[in-house]
């Protein structure tokens, strides 16, 4: 089951980001990751008092309930990135820091997760996936300096998809994920805080301006983005600790950039040959990482 809800992951993370990035061009960062989070908070509340979910006798460390401050970079990140580069451009340097970041969580062991072989085997996948991210990007670098923004966009969701998914084996996936959005709020709440008294023009320094931003956005945008968070982060919490992080993250993109062009080509009027064609050329690498990563794992037959 795991293998088909990673790449749904994939396709409501894309959603997310593009209904994210302009509910904040509507009314501001702060702004909107403060709703979208009292808006997920608020679902997955709803879920727990449907669904009960009992927690395990271990009290978890502290650091797995950070998921959601993290995620609060990653919001922030990705409006950055999505709001000023072409979707499947900051896809491409996404995924480049996301697979970097699966390669290193394999070999490490990151955060108590299993380990996973990973030598200089890897490498001809990680040149496959990377031309496949110069083939989508083309010539198109006029927006390069958003770059580091959207690497990191693609390295800090994986890093809260692996501390969410710790956290979920503790303590249940929607409390989890409750504890995700309570954290994340409260990270924001500071965050509107500080900028309140440093920013006159912040629309949270006025009720009305920000309930009118609100009105204007209209509900698809100010609940879209909490609703399908709190789906595709229970979904993540599911499917991400039976997975290797390197299989996750080709999973995970695979309906990532499907959806992209899709979204793209329904925006555009057209279907980007040259996009598509990279998408499969990134994943035909990440399929040679994961093929060589299987091997090593299962060690020379006798």
């Amino acid at each position: 089951m795991q293998y088909a809800l990673a790449p749904l992951a994939g396709v409501l993370i894309t959603v997310m980001n593009a209904v994210n990035s302009r509910f904040s061009f509507a009314v501001g960062n702060l702004p909107s990751s403060l709703v979208v989070h009292l808006v997920g908070l608020t679902a997955a509340c709803a879920v727990l008092a449907a669904r009960p979910e009992r927690r395990g006798p271990e009290r978890p460390p502290l650091y797995l309930y950070s998921g959601g401050i993290v995620g609060v970079g990653t919001i922030v990140c990705c409006n950055i990135a999505y709001g000023n580069m072409d979707m499947q451009l900051a896809v491409a340097f996404a995924l480049l820091g996301q697979t970097v970041f699966a390669v290193f969580v394999d070999a490490t062991g990151f955060l108590g997760r299993k380990k996973y072989p990973v030598g200089i085997g890897t490498l001809p996948g990680l040149a496959l996936a990377l031309t496949g991210i110069a083939v989508i990007s083309g010539s198109d670098f006029g927006t390069a300096r958003y770059a580091p923004v959207a690497v990191l966009a693609g390295i800090l969701p994986a890093l809260s998809f692996i501390l969410n998914s710790r956290l979920a084996e503790r303590i249940g996936i929607f409390r989890s994920t409750r504890a995700n959005y309570v954290t994340g709020l409260s990270a924001t709440l500071v965050a509107a805080a500080l900028s309140s008294f440093t920013d006159s023009a912040s629309p949270l320094r006025s009720p009305l301006v920000f309930l009118g931003g609100l009105i204007a956005a209209g509900p698809v945008l100010v609940l879209g983005g909490g609703l399908l968070g709190v789906i595709m982060i229970g979904t993540v919490n599911f499917a991400f600790p039976r997975l290797p992080a390197l299989y996750a993250t080709l999973l995970i993109f695979s309906g990532q950039a499907l959806a992209g062009v899709a979204l793209d080509s329904a925006l555009g009027g057209s279907l980007d040959v040259r996009q598509l064609a990279g998408i499969v050329i990134v994943l035909a690498g990440l399929t040679l990482n994961a093929a060589v990563a299987d091997t090593r794992a299962r060690g020379p037959r006798s």
